[in-house]
């Protein structure tokens, strides 16, 4: 009975003197007020946002991970950049999908002069990360607009999501092409990335030649690549070689430029 009493004793200091008790757990998912729906935050930034021509850039980067301090590298770099209109990340926000991982990346985001969009990656899935992520920046799937361009943020993370992909939602998003310059989707995962078997590559791209997509933009194999065809593909570097893609887009085209620092 005296070792019980002694346990009983100690489990009530601990939880009693401890705020959060299980502050640092794997599983926490509590995101602070001021953190959460930045997506909407950015979107309403971005109408903000105007240009006097139909051309415009925007940046991509992708694949942060741990790697903190290249991070901030590439974010004063794109600051010092007037021609930059917005960015938009290419998933992979953590590593672990631990809150922490996902409230420094929010802070050093927080850095950026110019609206941002996030595409949910496969480590962002971890744990409890997906749920994080949608507190923290909102749907999986979204769209917006810009100068008469339509930007479809799409999730295609097949392992770590356990679900399939809703192709449904892409093509309903991509049917009314016609109606802007041009399309432009961005994805984790590359059709010639490891989570993508022939068939879901071939649905992948036949779903992007039917709708005229001009390009098609992902992350993932934290290696530089841009394929040029009908429907080009370009896949950015990992943060932690601190480079980035600029995308310029023009009335009826666009280029695409590296920056290594």
């Amino acid at each position: 009975m005296k070792y019980i009493r002694i346990l009983i004793l100690g489990l009530t200091l601990v939880f009693t003197s401890c705020k959060h008790p299980f502050e640092f757990s794997v599983y926490e998912a509590n995101v602070k007020t001021e953190q959460q729906n930045t997506t909407d935050k950015n979107l309403k930034l971005l109408e903000n946002i105007t240009v006097d021509s139909k051309e415009f850039k925007f940046a991509f980067l992708s694949d942060v991970h741990f790697f903190y301090d290249q991070l901030s590298t590439v974010i004063d770099d794109i600051n010092k950049r007037d021609d930059i209109k917005f960015v938009i990340f290419g998933g992979d926000i953590a590593d672990q999908a631990l809150l922490r991982e996902y409230e420094i990346f929010h802070d050093i985001m927080s850095k950026l002069k110019k609206p941002y969009l996030t595409v949910i990656g496969n480590h962002d899935y971890n744990i409890n990360g997906g749920i994080i992520y949608k507190k923290m920046f909102g749907d999986y799937n979204y769209s917006f607009e810009f100068n008469n361009n339509k930007f479809v943020l799409f999730d295609n993370v097949v392992w770590e999501s356990e679900k399939e992909l809703d192709f449904d939602w892409l093509t309903s998003e991509l049917e009314d092409n016609t109606s802007f310059n041009q399309v432009f989707v961005i994805a984790h995962i590359p059709p010639y990335g490891d989570q993508f078997d022939d068939e879901l590559k071939e649905k992948y791209m036949s779903t992007m030649s039917e709708y005229n997509v001009p390009l098609s933009i992902h992350g993932h194999t934290h290696s530089y690549l841009y394929e040029e065809g009908d429907v080009s593909y370009l896949t950015a570097p990992a943060v932690k070689e601190k480079a980035y893609n600029i995308v310029s887009v023009k009335d009826k085209g666009f280029s695409v430029e590296l920056i290594e620092l």
